[in-house]
């Protein structure tokens, strides 16, 4: 394999731990949104249609009340530069860089599984605020 190829593939599942963590987070916040906009859809079709509005049914709401993540990834730490606004390097910064430990990463980059780690998260659904903004 090329090293262009390897460095294609490494752009495209390497990224900062908190950019993978943010992604999962939207997808989640999607997912719920998708199974709400259905509910909604549902509602209408039951309230406008003459055959179903007899039966007075409701529409059923699904809910993801939490989930549990648990990723393999080869982390790695860089640092990258601090510019100011006149493009003049004022420090580094260090980042973390996680990939998705997979067969693809593992033979491209001869990776030890061993040397993974695991990051746990929950991400869990809260009531929203019963305080009503005062306008």
């Amino acid at each position: 394999m090329a090293a262009n190829d390897n460095e294609n593939i490494e752009e495209v599942l390497v990224a900062p731990l908190s950019t993978i963590l943010s992604e999962m987070g939207r997808s989640i916040a999607q997912t719920q949104r998708a199974l709400d906009c259905n509910s909604i859809d549902t509602q209408i079709e039951l309230s406008t249609d003459e055959a179903l509005k007899e039966f007075h049914l409701e529409a059923t709401w699904y809910h993801i009340p939490e989930v549990d993540i648990e990723l393999k990834m080869a982390l790695t730490m860089k640092y990258e530069a601090e510019v100011d606004s006149k493009n003049r390097t004022r420090g580094y910064r260090p980042v973390l860089n996680a990939a998705p430990l997979n067969a693809s990463y593992k033979s491209l980059n001869s990776y030890a599984v061993e040397g993974s780690s695991t990051i746990k998260a929950k991400i869990v659904s809260i009531p929203p605020s019963t305080r009503h903004l005062e306008g």
